[in-house]
This record gives C-alpha cells, structure tokens and sequence, in this order.
C-alpha cells in the first residue's frame, strides 16, 4: 500500500505576503491597528508546531509575519482561516488578479473554514465590518 506523501512546510516568501496586503491595502483601511488576522494552513490544523501567517493591522498599514499556533485558546489573532496550502498560495499570488475573491468563495462553499475568535462587539471596535462586508459575510445583520 503506498502512502500519501505529507504536505510540504508552508514556504510563502513573507515579502510576497506583504506585497498580497499593500496590492490590497483599501481592502484593509478600515481595521485599526492591533487587529489580527491569521491564516493557519489546513496542513498544520492538528500540529503542536504548527506555523501561521498573521496579518496584523499597524498605523502604517498591515503586516505579514509568521508566528507559531499555540492553539485556540492561547490563540491572540481576531479572526482565524483555516485554508488548504493551494488556496493560500492563490491567495498570495502576485499573478491572482481576484485572490479575496476565491477566498470569498473558498470560506462561503465551506472548503476554507473561517473561526471568529473575537466577540462581535469586539470585530466592530477594531473596525472589521467592511472587511467581512467584502468577503461577503453577513455581520451586522438585517437591523442596525
């Protein structure tokens, strides 16, 4: 019986990541500074090593930096996607002309899980509603 190879380590260059985030900077304008988001690969869900990318909002901008998962309860990112390694290459490819839209599409069809750490009250303090507004996400509600 021939076993399925294991995935290989997340190896996105950080300066691609954080040339995905200014290319998209609009996207992002409305989320204050200290707000996180990360993207831990599918991969590595059940890893006790495991490697994620965070986004982190700055007065100048976001940020990309890798940081290690230390699990959901001692997780410090506000919002947490759980993609597979194809999707998250996509999402970071300069050539992708639409990569918040196959995020959109991967998190609405359930093939990219999406864990909302913060409560909401929390998400609209930092500024979020747009962002999630984009990914198509329904936050607010019908009632404002």
């Amino acid at each position: 019986m021939q076993r399925t190879p294991e995935p290989e380590p997340l190896q996105l260059d950080p300066a691609e990541c954080q040339a995905l985030l200014d290319r998209h900077a609009p996207l992002f304008a409305g989320i204050k500074a200290g707000a996180r988001i990360g993207l831990l690969p599918e991969e590595n869900f059940d890893s006790t090593a495991a490697a994620m990318l965070v986004w982190e909002a700055t007065e100048q901008g976001m940020v990309a930096a890798y940081r290690r998962f230390p699990g959901f309860d001692a997780v410090e990112v506000d919002l947490l996607f759980i993609p597979d390694h194809e999707t998250l290459r996509r999402l970071h490819d300069p050539a992708n002309p639409l990569p918040f839209a196959d995020l959109k599409r991967k998190v609405r069809r359930r093939e990219t899980l999406l864990y909302v750490v913060k409560p909401r009250a929390g998400l609209l303090d930092l500024g979020y509603e747009e962002f999630l507004d984009s990914l198509g996400l329904t936050f607010m509600g019908a009632c404002r």
